[in-house]
């Protein structure tokens, strides 16, 4: 190399002058060496073959990331050179234009280069020029998921990665049977107490989107281990957002998703009288966390029967604890036990929704299929939503 040629050239002919010094005085003990560093203000510049780089493994300290840097240089006249890579493997390389160093873990790499320049103004006196390069812009290892089907979930079948790898659903099609929210989740190690910074995508879509239909229950929370990280209750349909935060301390964490179902079943029925018989009976739905009951009636086999022109009377029936509660319509659409029953025509399909307070029926609604475009199938109701996720990305906050 021939700034490395230069720099023994220049060395030897120092060497050489100081010996003759030596060997001419006639006393050696009077003679002085200085050796003087001034600022090089050379010109330079380091190259890294990648500076934004992400992995899927989820041990912090497990990484193998090899990087090849490179130095480039605009003066002629550098004698040597050392790198330095803080937390790299090797932490240091000196007299190479170019370099691979392996990282082990997740977070920012800064490196820089030292340049030395040798003069030697006379026989005794010798100046080292050097200059420090940094690197413009750190080399950044992050965590972005590619392996959401590696987590750990309440409910498989719901849980539907798409075939790149990055996105995923949670589906809903169905009634659950308890409130409890569906989770998913994976456990990450190995961050040795560091400020995380975590960001994610999301959107949340109906399947019988209802422009006029809207709540802000709960409907989503992330979580790292039992900390609230963020939680959705307001809907933008099927349209991506993103979300940030930071949270401190962090070692090994689990990463969790919860998303609650739309409706579960209650102990809950509405019991429909005509003429005084009981001819059916409805099984009444929590919407969850939004104090409501919900029923589907299908009435619309009834119109033909010689009693169709009698309304049902229809009446919300509970039973706990050995006993039978009954409520009815107290005064307009006032709900009360032991209240009158309500009346509902025969010959069409209804959804009937209840008001809870304090977990008792307070108000009631019937829609009418004739006279609205909202959704009155169960099958096709419009509370439905799927969640999907894409673009997690976890990175140290240095």
């Amino acid at each position: 190399m021939v700034f490395e040629f230069s720099f023994y050239i220049k060395t030897l002919s120092g060497l050489l002058a100081l010996l003759l010094i030596y060997q001419c005085s006639i006393d050696r003990d009077t003679t002085a060496y200085i050796t003087s560093v001034r600022n090089g203000e050379f010109k330079a510049r380091i190259v890294a073959d990648s500076t934004s780089i992400f992995r899927s493994e989820r041990d912090n300290g497990s990484l193998t990331i090899p990087i090849t840097y490179k130095a480039v240089l605009l003066d002629n006249d550098i004698d040597s050179l050392e790198w330095i890579f803080p937390n790299g493997e090797p932490a240091s390389v000196k007299e190479s234009l170019s370099t691979t160093i392996n990282y082990s873990k997740y977070g920012s790499y800064y490196s820089k280069l030292i340049l030395t320049r040798v003069d030697t103004l006379n026989l005794n006196n010798i100046i080292l020029y050097k200059d420090t390069i940094q690197i413009l812009r750190p080399v950044k290892i992050y965590y972005m998921e590619s392996n959401w089907n590696t987590y750990t979930t309440s409910d498989e079948s719901n849980w539907v990665v798409l075939p790149n790898g990055q996105n995923v659903i949670i589906r809903e099609n169905e009634v659950f049977d308890l409130a409890d929210p569906f989770k998913a989740s994976s456990s990450f190690s190995g961050f040795e107490d560091q400020r995380i910074k975590f960001s994610i995508e999301y959107k949340l879509t109906y399947k019988n989107y209802e422009e006029n239909t809207s709540s802000e229950n709960t409907k989503l929370v992330v979580m790292i281990d039992d900390l609230k990280a963020f939680g959705i209750s307001r809907v933008t349909d099927d349209t991506y957002f993103k979300q940030e935060f930071y949270v401190d301390n962090l070692t090994d964490f689990d990463f969790v998703i919860n998303k609650y179902p739309a409706l579960c079943r209650t102990n809950w029925e509405l019991s429909l009288t005509q003429s005084g018989t009981t001819d059916l009976t409805v099984n009444m739905y929590d919407l969850v966390n939004q104090n409501k009951l919900i029923g589907y009636l299908d009435l619309t086999q009834t119109s033909s029967s010689s009693s169709s022109t009698l309304n049902f009377e229809a009446l919300l029936k509970i039973s706990l604890n050995g006993g039978e509660y009954i409520f009815g319509n107290n005064s307009g659409k006032s709900i009360t036990l032991d209240g009158n029953p309500i009346l509902i025509e025969p010959g069409n399909n209804y959804k009937i929704l209840f008001e809870l307070k304090d977990g008792l029926p307070n108000s009631y609604q019937i829609i009418n299929e004739n006279l609205t475009t909202v959704p009155i199938i169960l099958d096709e109701n419009e509370y439905y939503l799927d969640a999907s996720f894409r673009n997690l990305i976890i990175e140290v906050d240095e």
